[in-house]
């Protein structure tokens, strides 16, 4: 009798409204199930992520082991095909991420380039074509967590500190953090400790789409800094400025972390004015730099949820949180502001 039953329903097969319960069950337990997988991915990405950032700080140390210094946000050239580049323009110099090259098992590649030329230049044949060797993807530059990716240029989303400043400035008494134009610091220089102070950290990749303004990924240009310090501005000066730079997103460039050879803001250097993740614009002063060669503030900033991985000068990694404090953050980034490592 029950075998009878049951080979009835086979035949009977399902009722509509029974193949629509279905339907909706497996679409529920789908919604559940995606976010999820996708937070599971995530925090993989995230993971690696950070696991890459902390190959730079060992790669950073080697460097520093082999040479006795960190080395220099940007170096300038020395000579050029190009009768319109002087010698010795800073910004056509090379980048750190030029010079760990043979810390991070791009030897050959380091060996390769032309640093007698500018980062960027393809002469003639038979001279060596730094800008098409400038293309070379290389993974340990990039975060996966980031899916911006343009097709023709040598990406990184990891970025050198040049601390509270403006950025772009000459090695000096303006260069408070690690990394400065033409100068760089060694270990014995940083009188916070290196535990306690920000070498490094994170930046979203632009979309290449200069029509379309991105907050975040993109740089504004041309809005005069006159109303910031040169060192730790204060949270009203860059809220004043933010609303400068708000209404000049018509000028900006779509180009941020697109070359791991150049030693211009945004490209592999970034400034701790901010805050990271900050919702306020990514903005310099030159209205004519092709990339980032100008002062401005240009933060951290990450595809993670809450906050950025930062590298300390010891090589170690952190997480820090996009609600840390305005003035402890910029004093984390400087090499000599008094900052300890419970305050962080």
């Amino acid at each position: 009798m029950r075998s009878s039953t049951f080979r009835k329903f086979l035949r009977r097969g399902f009722t509509l409204i029974e193949l629509l319960v279905v339907i909706a069950i497996i679409a529920v337990l789908i919604a559940l199930l995606l976010p999820a997988v996708q937070q599971a991915r995530e925090s993989a990405r995230r993971t690696q992520c950070k696991n890459q950032l902390k190959q730079l700080g060992l790669a950073l140390h080697n460097y520093h082991d082999t040479f006795g210094i960190f080395p220099p946000g940007a170096t300038g050239h020395y000579r050029s095909v190009n009768a319109t580049i002087g010698p010795n323009s800073t910004w056509g110099g090379f980048s750190v991420h030029t010079m760990l090259l043979p810390y991070v098992d791009q030897a050959s590649l380091y060996s390769a380039l032309d640093q007698d030329r500018v980062w960027d230049e393809n002469p003639p044949p038979p001279l060596i074509q730094n800008r098409t060797l400038a293309r070379t993807k290389i993974p340990a530059f990039n975060c996966p967590s980031d899916p911006i990716t343009p097709i023709n240029d040598g990406t990184t989303n990891f970025v050198f500190s040049t601390g509270p400043n403006l950025g772009w400035v000459t090695y000096g008494a303006l260069s408070v953090g690690i990394f400065g134009v033409n100068g760089a610091r060694r270990i014995g220089d940083i009188s916070d400790g290196t535990s306690n102070t920000i070498a490094g950290s994170e930046i979203v990749r632009g979309d290449n789409n200069n029509a379309l303004y991105t907050n975040g990924s993109d740089f504004i240009r041309n809005i005069p800094v006159t109303g910031l310090s040169t060192t730790f501005p204060t949270k009203a000066q860059t809220d004043a400025y933010a609303v400068s730079c708000a209404a000049g997103t018509a000028n900006h460039i779509s180009a941020a972390g697109h070359q791991w050879a150049s030693p211009m803001m945004y490209s592999t250097l970034f400034n701790t004015v901010l805050p990271p993740n900050t919702p306020n614009a990514t903005c310099h002063n030159c209205g004519g730099c092709g990339l980032g060669d100008a002062t401005g503030v240009w933060p951290a900033r990450s595809r993670h949820t809450g906050g950025v991985h930062t590298m300390m000068a010891d090589g170690s990694v952190k997480f820090f949180s996009d609600n840390i404090d305005y003035t402890l953050y910029q004093r984390a980034g400087s090499a000599a502001s008094g900052d300890t490592v419970s305050d962080l």
